[in-house]
């Protein structure tokens, strides 16, 4: 059976484009395009990772996702990926880490990324799972 990696983004042209590409390497694909879709359907179906964006319906989306399924006994322990473009967006001049309270992921990647550099962080993080 597949690993099945959800993608919460709101930008369907990166979604379908990432989407194609971990297809094409056999991995079953969800995708949602926002927080509160992303959250249901991931603790309804389940998820092997999960590739999250921040920005969203509102700037912080991406975060406070994160610290949800933190905080959920069943999907706790789900690897997510962290995607994000906000740092150039807001222009800030720092970037973000995972951590255990604001940034509870397994990494944090800015866009735009490459293909072979997304597909070796989600290699990595499925066989830590």
């Amino acid at each position: 059976m597949p690993k099945k990696i959800f993608i919460i983004d709101d930008d369907p042209d990166f979604s379908e484009a990432v989407s194609a590409i971990l297809q094409a390497k056999g991995y079953a694909v969800e995708l949602a395009s926002n927080g509160k879709e992303g959250l249901d359907n991931v603790r309804r179906e389940g998820a092997d990772l999960i590739l999250l964006d921040v920005m969203m319906t509102k700037k912080t989306e991406g975060f406070d996702v994160a610290r949800s399924l933190k905080r959920d006994a069943a999907t706790k322990n789900i690897p997510v990926i962290l995607l994000t473009g906000i740092r150039k967006e807001m222009n800030l001049p720092f970037g973000f880490e995972a951590d255990d309270k604001w940034v509870p992921v397994q990494i944090v990647l800015e866009k735009p990324i490459k293909p072979e550099v997304l597909l070796k962080a989600i290699e990595e993080n499925l066989q830590k799972k």
